[in-house]
């Protein structure tokens, strides 16, 4: 259960509840025991295009083709210019401010599905798109590459719906290939993000610190977890990213510093606790430092810019 000042938040395996009915029955079958789910946005109840900021305890890959409006994720604003796919990690706030409706498919699964982890068939080199900092969680797509993605999509789909004899290992493999296709596009928009080790060990720090912020705060713990040396790891991060690894680590919590500053109720002081400072004047001091202002003045910019009402 969610604390009273909790941001919402949306479950996988409340995905069933989220159907739209017709004649008293469901639209789409959905088993919250499946891990992963592939539906459109005209099957799923208003939730799937919430108005309001939350966030998800799964991973997302939107393939809207039609639709008007922005997407809202981490305090950066993105024009839906469909058809284009749209990425959402574990964890990460985002809403919708729409025109127009959603036309198109959403793909959810959670972590343990793809077992980002570990090393699994999908490779960290496949999936850069997700728990990424400095590039925009979008791709669009042109028409040279609709049809191979509107062929893929539809190959999951007949596989998903085929419930009586569906496989999770065809499933997982048509994913592996759309998330393959995917990051190649990928590249093309960003070719500074290449497939080499280095880059390779940098998205696998910046994918730890996602999942380990608040309790790893130093560039020995994560070369430690990862198990090369710590200068190895700084020169590593420093020459894929253009940042040391404690400013990756840095910006990591001030994004959860601010998003707990604009979507909840927690006081200044209860938000610095949360994220491990032992004195809520040195979290201030650190914030202003990072942030270019103090905790105060973000809460009440954020929730003018984006009419964030808390009750």
């Amino acid at each position: 259960m969610n604390k009273k000042n909790d941001i919402p938040s949306h479950y996988y395996n409340e995905a069933p509840n989220n159907v739209q009915h017709a004649d008293g029955k469901p639209l789409l079958s959905l088993d919250p025991q499946f891990p992963v789910v592939l539906t459109t946005f005209e099957m799923m109840t208003s939730s799937s295009q919430a108005d309001y900021p939350h966030r998800h305890d799964y991973y997302e890959v939107l393939y809207i083709n039609d639709g008007e409006g922005e997407h809202v994720i981490d305090f950066e604003t993105y024009t839906i210019q469909p058809p284009t796919f749209h990425f959402l990690s574990k964890g990460q706030i985002h809403f919708w401010q729409l025109r127009k409706p959603l036309k198109g498919y959403a793909l959810i699964f959670p972590e343990e599905f793809m077992d980002f982890s570990t090393s699994s068939i999908i490779r960290t080199q496949d999936s850069n798109f997700f728990h990424h900092i400095e590039q925009a969680p979008f791709l669009p797509i042109d028409r040279e590459h609709s049809t191979m993605f509107n062929d893929l999509i539809k190959m999951i789909e007949k596989e998903f719906n085929n419930e009586g004899a569906r496989s999770l290992t065809v499933l997982r493999a048509y994913l592996h290939i759309l998330l393959t296709e995917l990051h190649r596009l990928y590249r093309v928009e960003h070719p500074h993000e290449h497939s080499t080790a280095p880059s390779s060990l940098a998205r696998k720090f910046k994918q730890l610190v996602s999942e380990h912020f608040l309790t790893n705060q130093s560039a020995e713990d994560y070369a430690r977890r990862i198990g090369v040396s710590t200068s190895h790891l700084r020169d590593t991060v420093k020459a894929v990213t253009g940042y040391a690894p404690g400013h990756i680590i840095r910006g990591k919590i001030v994004l959860e510093a601010k998003r707990l500053l604009a979507h909840s109720n927690e006081t200044i002081a209860e938000i610095g606790y949360r994220l491990n400072f032992d004195d809520a004047s040195y979290f201030g001091r650190f914030f202003k430092r990072e942030a270019g202002m103090s905790p105060a003045v973000f809460r009440r910019q954020i929730r003018e810019q984006y009419k964030i009402v808390q009750e």
